[in-house]
């Protein structure tokens, strides 16, 4: 609080009323000038500030959330000097301060309807994620996700009204609303405050809507009709000229008092329809992808008393997705006979009740409870096992259609309290801390369809075993505390923070196999007020993050897990080079379930499991073996759990209406946590000791252990007790022995913004982001090769899989501008741009690791080993056994996509006999322009053989398509 003259004003009262549900807040005015009002709601306030002195002075602020809601408010002269001066009119004013806080990079969005209603945009979480800097979308393997700051896209956190409706057991996304149920929204991509954590990447928050003491209703409809939709060039696997992609979908919603400033309800319906057809020119069928499960949600807001309130959010997600295939004959453009069908279901019932009140001028309290209910199911009709082949060069589907079934879920149920205090001691405190537990369960029972999967090779059939199924549990526990100390008149606030999480995980029996104990994150920033003005600011945070172990590796390393392999030759008659039209060696026998008949021994290997319904039989490889194994043989008793360190240094300028930003961000991996299979480490360790038999039992796959990559591993082995007990021993495995090395990802980042506020109709955000991303672990998934099991990825299975991985990451983009605007024409008319100019991708080339006697060569096209011709001035590698030649293609060396440029505009029409209500029309990618974003990056197929597809384009840019909304809005005022 300052007067005209730029001195502080002290003394007298500040009273805040809500507009929308009338209730009303009263702080005083210290000596320093300052006043504060913890845990408001979201919403826009009339805020009256009583001064000695001077004129009574009214004005509005907007309270948003994931943001740090200050402002400085200048009051009139004093009472005497404003009647001698006959002209001052304006008695004060207010000026938000900051956005996200010092420190803190991201985006706030204060009205998610307002920002999507002018400006063209998705309608879907992701987009509005995009539009922070520092993020870029992700490989579209893991679904519509956002990478923010360098991590994966299944290393950040959502919440919704303070429920975390993360994917526990993937990381990738969350179990989130529609857009419309939104009322406020914010990214936080660096500078992360202590109460924000299990992340490597950012936090996505969200508000929803709430009720007011105004009575409201309303629809909003868009549809994006195929008609309007352009296609991408056809690519080798993808027929896009067939493709036809439409979606509609409508909001209905209430909203009003119940009691009249004291219970209020906002209610949504949301119906609505997609469907998407594509032809898959490998497999030779036709997709066709819909859904028309609707959603619901419903806020209750009520108001105890002043500073007491309570609030109940519920919203059901629950959808299925509905997969149909028929055959489709590229030569003649014809859909033939259905093949079958696979329904997969997500989703579920979720809610959230939070107590807000506040004791004392100094003090409020909060307290949470909620769930998160997240179907996982799976199923195909007819059951079918798949065949796949790479006879023909290219690894496609042959026979059968969808590789497995699945049923379960996954529930989290979480308790957390939250304290606020403002205290005086050496400069004004607000220190904030908080607990939080999230009990976290997943159901899971998994298998091939038809009870196998096969591969056909020129020289011999794989077939796979997968069955695993149980319960399993674990939990996540946190405490945070985090002081916000201003010092100097406020030119210089403080902001130490320190989180501790502790992880812990539990396998199929129960037993607990990984406690993480204390994890200890600093958070520590500072910013500088440079001149006294709340104009100019310098910035600078130290941070460490911390990402949990997910419920996937309870599943596969804590369960009792069944999954093998085993190799034949072809029967007799059967020539593979002689195939049928679908791509069938002529001869081969299958069972109404598509297994294969007639198969024999198989021809090499080891012993299978002895619980495998082929037990007794040779294996070629055993990943699983269908018992559960002890919990110290599963993870290496010094397991840590992941983390990043993070620094950033910025400077900030506001001038009016407009903000400038720079900033320098910092992230560098500290620690990784996956999956490696410690065989040959185990025989050294056997042959070292002098342990008879090792050699028969770790096969090369026997043992997977949870460790830290570079470190040493301390676990039980997994051997045969009856031929020396020393087998099942507890062993020291080091570094050395295991020989691989530590995992690095190396971020660093240059962001340049400007924005300036929607205001007098017209509103400009832009910005440009530097990345240089650099490592030899992308994170808890893999794009190169799809792989989506966070913290299993292969890259630290087998020693070779790290030979040329350290290189250029998938995820980096070196140059990224973003351009987000919108323009009022006249009273009624408006127009938006989105511009989105980006650098980019790197790839590499993925084949067989050049010694076939290598552990390794057994992970087929998985290594950066490739015989394309292309790469014959590389490195070369031979076999020592055949001598075939391959070469070492580091990752990301390989080529280059094309530079990513794409506008998106919109124009807007208000209807204004009906305050709020619109039409509107959005055209996405206008220019039609056509970036290859995507390609085939396997330089061999599994079988070792040149893939003829590599460095082939599989996706582009999405096209130019078309959205109409029609917005009709009642009981808005009519304030434009």
């Amino acid at each position: 609080m300052q007067r005209a003259d730029g001195t502080r004003a002290e003394g007298g009262a500040v009273t805040l009323r809500s507009e929308a549900q009338g209730f009303t807040r009263v702080a005083a005015v210290s000596r320093d000038g300052s006043f504060r009002v913890a845990a408001l709601p979201i919403g826009r306030y009339e805020v009256t500030i009583e001064l000695p002195g001077a004129a009574t002075l009214t004005d509005t602020v907007t309270i948003g959330a994931g943001a740090v809601n200050a402002y400085t408010f200048t009051v009139g002269a004093p009472e005497a000097e404003e009647r001698a001066v006959a002209d001052v009119v304006v008695t004060g004013r207010a000026r938000r301060v900051n956005d996200l806080g010092p420190g803190t990079g991201g985006v706030a969005i204060g009205d998610v309807g307002g920002l999507l209603d002018r400006s063209p945009i998705a309608r879907d979480q992701t987009a509005l994620t995009l539009l922070a800097p520092g993020t870029n979308a992700g490989d579209t393997t893991f679904g519509s996700l956002a990478s923010l700051s360098g991590a994966t896209v299944a290393e950040n956190a959502y919440y919704v009204n303070g429920l975390n409706v993360t994917n526990f057991r993937t990381f990738l996304g969350g179990n989130t609303p529609p857009i419309e149920f939104y009322q406020s929204f914010a990214v936080q991509t660096y500078g992360l405050p202590a109460e924000f954590g299990r992340v490597l990447g950012g936090a996505v928050t969200a508000v929803t809507k709430s009720g007011s003491n105004r009575f409201k209703a309303g629809a909003l409809v868009s549809y994006a009709p195929d008609r309007l939709r352009a296609t991408s060039p056809d690519s080798y696997a993808w027929r896009y000229r067939e493709h036809a992609r439409s979606e509609a979908e409508a909001n209905y919603y209430v909203s009003g008092p119940i009691i009249r400033d004291h219970l209020f309800l906002y209610a949504l319906y949301n119906p609505n329809s997609r469907s998407e057809t594509k032809v898959n020119l490998l497999d030779a069928r036709q997709e066709r992808k819909s859904d028309r499960s609707p959603f619901f949600g419903a806020k209750v807001d009520a108001v105890i008393s002043d500073g007491q309130r309570l609030e109940a959010t519920f919203f059901r997600n629950r959808y299925t997705d509905h997969y149909r295939y028929r055959d489709f004959d590229a030569a003649s453009d014809r859909v033939g006979a259905a093949i079958g069908g696979v329904d997969e279901t997500h989703g579920g019932n979720n809610f959230v009740v939070t107590y807000h009140g506040q004791f004392a001028p100094w003090l409020s309290l909060s307290g949470s409870y909620g769930e998160n209910h997240d179907a996982g199911e799976h199923e195909a009709d007819p059951e079918l096992a798949v065949v796949t082949s790479t006879l023909s060069g290219d690894t496609k589907i042959v026979r059968g259609y969808d590789y497995y079934r699945s049923a379960g879920g996954d529930t989290r149920r979480f308790y957390r309290a939250d304290a606020d205090a403002h205290l005086r001691l050496a400069g004004a405190h607000h220190v904030r801390a908080g607990v939080e537990r999230e009990s976290l369960t997943s159901v899971s029972d998994t298998s091939f369809n038809g009870g196998h999967y096969f591969t056909l090779m020129p020289e011999y059939i794989r077939r796979s075993f997968s069955r695993n199924a149980g319960v399993w549990h674990a939990r996540n526990e946190s405490f945070y505390v985090q002081d916000s100390w201003s010092l100097l008149g406020d030119r210089l606030t403080l902001q130490p923070g320190l989180r501790d999480d502790r992880f812990s995980n539990d396998a199929i029996d129960g037993a607990t196999f990984f406690r993480s104990g204390d994890q200890w994150g600093p958070r520590l920033g500072a910013a500088l007020d440079v001149f006294g003005d709340h104009r100019t600011s310098l910035f600078g945070s130290w941070n460490r993050y911390f990402l949990p172990v997910s419920t996937d590796i309870d599943v596969h390393l804590g369960g009792a897990g069944l999954n093998y392999q085993q190799d034949f030759a072809y029967p007799a008659g059967v020539d593979p080079r002689v195939v049928d039209s679908a791509g069938v060696p002529l001869g081969l026998r299958f069972d109404a379930r598509g297994n294969m008949l007639g198969l024999g021994a198989a021809t090499r290997g080891h012993p299978c499991p002895a619980v495998a319904p082929n037990a007794g039989e040779l294996c070629s490889g055993v990943f699983r073996s269908g018992v559960k194994v002890p919990t110290d043989g599963l993870i290496s008793s010094t397991l840590q759990p992941n983390y990043t360190d993070e620094w950033n240094l910025g400077v900030e300028q506001r001038l009016g209406a407009w903000r400038f930003r720079a900033a320098y961000i910092n992230r560098r991996l500290g620690r990784a946590l996956d999956d490696m299979a410690v065989d040959a480490a185990a025989i050294a360790y056997c042959r070292d000791n002098g342990i008879a038999g090792c050699e028969d039992v770790f096969t090369g796959f026997h043992q997977y252990v949870l460790a830290n990559p570079g470190s040493d591993v301390t676990v039980r082995l997994n051997g045969r007790c009856d031929v020396d007990p020393r087998q099942c021993g507890v062993a020291r495995l080091s570094a050395a022995a295991l020989a691989l090395p530590k995992a690095r990802r190396d971020y660093d980042s240059v962001q340049l913004e400007v924005q300036r506020g929607y205001a007098d109709r017209w509103s400009l955000q832009a910005s440009y982001t530097y990345t240089r991303l650099r490592g030899n672990y992308e994170g808890s998934v893999k794009s190169d090769n799809g792989q989506r099991n966070a913290g299993e990825t292969q890259d630290f299975d087998q020693p070779g899989l790290l030979d040329g991985a350290d290189g250029i990451l998938p995820n980096e983009r070196a140059h990224t501008v973003k351009l987000l605007g919108s323009y009022g024409i006249g009273a009624h008319w408006r127009v938006g741009a989105n511009v989105l100019i980006e650098s980019p991708r790197h790839f590499s080339c993925l084949g067989t690791y050049y010694d076939a006697a290598n552990f390794a060569a057994a992970y087929d096209n998985g290594s950066y080993y490739c015989a394309q011709p292309r790469f014959s001035a590389r490195q070369v590698f031979r076999d020592p056994a055949s001598g075939r030649e391959t070469y070492l293609v580091p990752r990301g060396t390989a080529f280059a996509s094309d530079w990513r440029r794409q506008l998106d505009v919109n124009a807007q029409l208000d209807l204004p006999r009906l305050p709020g209500s619109f039409v509107s029309i959005d055209v996405f990618n206008l220019l039609g322009l056509a970036a290859r974003t995507d390609y085939n990056e396997y330089g061999e197929n599994r079988a070792g053989t040149l893939d003829p597809h590599y460095g082939l384009p599989l996706e582009y840019q999405p096209p130019r398509s078309v959205r109409l909304t029609l917005g009709v809005r009642l009981g808005e005022r009519g304030d434009g």
